[in-house]
């Protein structure tokens, strides 16, 4: 039997005295998608092997497949292209500040957070060499 929401004076007891199933261990592949996953968001390897709770020996040896190496790969740029696309977002239109004087607005500052940016474009991943 599943559990449902019904209360629980109306579950029969021997539903009750039943073990939950063991949660169910992911597999390869889920771990390998979430590794890419991670490091789609991430942009760096260590990290992404962190989050998907893998050493980080094991996500390299899963790099030397060709496969899975393209994958990543095509995960970096997506990295690299949200890097590029909040570069150009915070450059066309900055964060304004209003000024307040006496409950009258007065002017306005334009904030620009350039070292947050800078880090951001210091840990972007190289592009892969095309040999």
């Amino acid at each position: 039997m599943s559990w449902s929401k019904c209360p629980i004076d109306e579950v029969p007891a021997e539903v009750l005295a039943e073990r939950p199933p063991a949660p169910r261990k992911r597999t390869l592949a889920r771990r390998k998608y979430d590794y890419e996953r991670h490091l789609a968001r991430w942009g760096n390897h260590a990290d992404a092997a962190a989050h998907t709770g893998v050493d980080e020996r094991t996500a390299r040896r899963w790099r030397e497949e060709p496969g899975f190496r393209a994958r990543c790969d095509l995960a970096l740029k997506f990295y690299r292209e949200a890097i590029e696309m909040e570069t150009y977002r915070r450059m066309e239109a900055p964060e304004v500040k209003p000024i307040w004087y006496r409950g009258r607005q007065v002017g306005h500052i334009r904030r620009f957070n350039d070292r947050l940016l800078l880090r951001l474009i210091a840990r972007m991943p190289l592009p892969p060499e095309n040999d």
